[in-house]
């Protein structure tokens, strides 16, 4: 067994198992994500064995299961000398990315031109590679698409609910990217084949299990064609989706279109907006039912809205990648640069309220209104500033 690190990611300490290893560089690179998928492994690398026939074809299993599923691959490995099979098991802390940080990272590692990525549940059938492969071996394509959309795919893999949520966020992403999308009946499957040279890996920041989606958006001169298939039923184990996956799907919708440092202002913004209603109330409360002057209430309102937004902005806006910072000097950070924006919103709602005769309320939000932009930017550089930054698409 010989054992790579993996060179682009200096700093881990992930390595490459090869486990069947030959000499012979390889035509085709299968990329399976697993997570749990113990159960699979035998019948999924049998088919693909018989499947790929004479081509030349490495397996790369991108692991991150907490169950026996890298022991099994080892195990049955031996099984099938006809095709070179590595494993790159990721440890928790590892783990960037979900599913399209696992295909990233066996994009990296890959030794042949073209990639097929595909799950390893046994519902994208090996039986079609050949046919994906041919496409693009054989014709100036970049990107061979396996879709559940055409009128000739037969979906019965999915029941009614999965469908009905596929097709909604299918919907989502095409009003966010029309253009981009057109001509792609199915960008959110999980079942392609890509032309490794045609993509720049360094522009990919991925986020949950839509890598298709990125891959077509941050590659828009891709050459594409689309193949139908029979989506099936999952072999064993269990479906990985969920909510987490649905948040970080509209997050990497946002992020596609905006930047990431435009989707942080946006996810700030709403944070914002929820704080402001806490600190309306608040200021209300302190001024007409505790009789507190209002400037006085300003600040006791300032407090509690304060609280709100650190735990809201540093559970949802700031919750991914590392931060310089720990908590709780985040937390005394974030107190001081409110009680330094109440300096100079003090003075504002003063000047609006007492002299220019405005309503206290209105002038508090006028106030908050003016500081958001200013407190994005210092939340952002200042508070929350990470280790790596994640540049924003650069667009063609």
């Amino acid at each position: 067994m010989l054992i790579e690190t993996l060179p682009e990611v200096p700093s881990s300490k992930i390595q490459v198992e090869s486990i069947n290893f030959r000499e012979i560089k390889p035509a085709l690179t299968l990329l399976i994500p697993t997570k749990n998928e113990s159960g699979n492994i035998e019948l999924l690398l049998s088919r693909i064995s018989q499947a790929v026939g004479a081509i030349q074809t490495e397996v790369v299993f991108v692991d991150d299961s907490s169950d026996n599923t890298p022991e099994i691959i080892r195990e049955t490995a031996d099984r099938y000398c006809s095709i070179d099979i590595r494993l790159l098991h990721r440890q928790p802390e590892e783990r960037l990315g979900g599913l399209g940080g696992a295909v990233l990272a066996g994009m990296r590692v890959a030794r042949a031109p073209f990639v097929c990525v595909m799950d390893g549940d046994l519902q994208h059938p090996p039986e079609l590679i050949p046919e994906m492969f041919a496409l693009a071996d054989g014709q100036p394509v970049d990107l061979v698409i396996a879709s559940r959309r055409k009128s000739e795919s037969n979906t019965s893999g999915l029941n009614t609910l999965r469908t009905v949520i596929s097709r909604g966020l299918d919907l989502i992403a095409r009003m966010i990217f029309l253009r981009e999308l057109h001509g792609v009946s199915d960008p959110l499957t999980g079942f392609f084949l890509v032309r490794l040279d045609a993509i720049d890996l360094e522009r990919f920041h991925p986020q949950g299990f839509k890598i298709l989606l990125e891959t077509i958006i941050r590659n828009p001169r891709l050459r594409k064609v689309e193949l139908a298939f029979h989506f099936g039923s999952r072999n064993a184990g269990k479906s990985k989706a969920s909510s987490r996956e649905a948040y970080e799907y509209v997050s990497l919708l946002l992020s596609l279109r905006f930047g990431t440092r435009g989707l942080h202002f946006i996810e700030f913004a709403i944070v914002g907006a929820s704080g402001i209603l806490v600190n309306t109330f608040a200021l209300a409360f302190a001024t007409e039912v505790l009789k507190i002057y209002y400037l006085i209430s300003v600040a006791l309102a300032t407090v509690i809205s304060s609280t709100w937004n650190f735990f809201l902005t540093e559970g949802w806006v700031f919750s991914f990648g590392k931060v310089r910072s720990g908590r709780w000097k985040r937390f005394v950070l974030f107190f001081v640069m409110n009680n330094l924006a109440l300096l100079v919103r003090g003075p504002i709602i003063y000047v609006l309220t007492s002299l220019a005769g405005m309503y206290y309320l209105i002038s508090n939000l006028i106030s908050l209104g003016i500081m958001t932009v200013l407190r994005y930017l210092l939340a952002d550089t200042w508070i929350w500033s990470r280790k790596q930054s994640v540049q924003p698409l650069n667009r063609e």
